[in-house]
């Protein structure tokens, strides 16, 4: 007697016996398989179709990168190589044009002391102008979101300036600047207070009168700052204020009313909540203003040449002014190759080092 597992027509699991016979469970299995992987050519399919309709609508704007960012940045770079002079300009498809120079164009440049000069002229407005674009500009809007009352009065006194072009604004400070006292408010109003003269504060050596001449030194024992350069920040830093004022105050427009009363309520002091709340929810529009405020100090030229022309002699020459005398001063010398590659070097230092600060910022960003 057969008991039912022992029954010939079935094995262990329920099936047929012929179905091991037949090879069964192998073919199920390749029809299983059959079955999952009938949708892979579908889905690679419909993933080519939308890779090549991504590519169709990136393509215009990549072009249009290519042609008017990407080449002429490889040009630029191309022409450091060669001399040339504006009157006789390098073109890459004629090579009648090509006078090979290597890397003597950057070995005369970084051998050259006006170059130099003019770096540690636009290191000094790298590292004040920025500072004070983006502190001065944070303390009014807090002052301004604080009021509340005079804020479109205050907002619109320091935009203003915005409005007024920098060769303009260097035009009016150098009429502040006058060193006659019925032309120059400054001198006007220094000697009605009695502060005209020379004052000597340990480092710092102040000689009013002649502000864009020699308005006197600040000495850090292996080097001197030229106070002359800091009288031509100030204007730039009176027309710039504004942007940050603007880009600060719409940061502070976003910030929560409930917040605020909460941390009120709580017993939070001013200083805590500017340094709790305020500061961190203001991060983002921080980098912004650093990061233009930076861009400008790099290149700025127009300033510089209305007020003094990189005077007197080189002590406010500019990286983007001395490019500029490369390559304008001599228009039939080979004189551009030079000019060039400042403006390349120029573009380096410029990503070298905002690079770590803009991915710093990014990851407190994330965090």
């Amino acid at each position: 007697m057969t008991t039912p597992s022992q029954s010939p027509a079935h094995v262990s699991g329920g099936r047929p016996a012929g179905f091991l016979r037949r090879g069964g469970p192998r073919r199920a299995a390749d029809h299983d398989l059959a079955e999952h992987s009938g949708d892979r050519p579908a889905k690679r399919g419909g993933r080519r179709r939308t890779g090549r309709t991504a590519a169709a609508f990136l393509a215009p704007l990549v072009a249009i990168f290519t042609a008017f960012y990407l080449w002429p940045a490889a040009q630029t770079v191309l022409s450091s190589f060669f001399r040339w002079s504006l009157l006789r300009p390098w073109k890459p498809q004629d090579r009648t044009t090509w006078d090979y120079a290597g890397l003597d164009n950057y070995r005369q440049t970084l051998a050259d002391a006006s170059f130099w000069n003019a770096a540690i002229n636009s290191l000094i407005w790298l590292v004040v102008f920025p500072l004070l674009v983006t502190g001065f500009s944070l303390l009014v809007a807090i002052l301004i979101w604080h009021t509340r009352r005079w804020s479109a009065v205050f907002r619109t006194v320091f935009v203003l300036p915005m409005t007024i072009s920098l060769a303009a604004a260097g035009v009016i400070w150098s009429f502040v600047y006058n060193p006659d006292p019925d032309v120059g408010v400054l001198n006007a109003v220094l000697q009605a207070v009695h502060l005209d003269g020379q004052v000597d504060w340990g480092p710092l050596h102040l000689r009013t009168g002649q502000w864009l001449a020699d308005a006197g030194s600040f000495d850090l024992g292996f080097t001197q700052i030229r106070l002359v350069n800091i009288a031509i920040i100030i204007p730039a830093f009176w027309a710039f204020t504004g942007f940050g004022v603007v880009t600060f105050t719409a940061g502070l427009s976003s910030l929560p009313g409930e917040l605020i009363d909460s941390a009120r309520v709580d017993g939070c002091r001013a200083w805590q909540l500017v340094r709790h709340i305020i500061l961190p929810h203001l991060r983002r529009p921080m980098m912004v203003t650093f990061v233009m405020s930076v861009i400008f100090a790099l290149r700025t030229f127009d300033i510089v040449y209305v007020m003094t022309q990189g005077g007197p002699g080189q002590d406010t020459t500019v990286l983007a002014l001395l490019s500029w005398q490369q390559a304008f001063a001599f228009l039939t010398r080979p004189k551009a190759g030079l000019a060039v590659s400042i403006a390349v070097l120029m573009s380096a230092a410029l990503i070298v080092f905002a690079y770590p600060y803009l991915k710093s910022m990014l990851r407190r960003e994330a965090k």
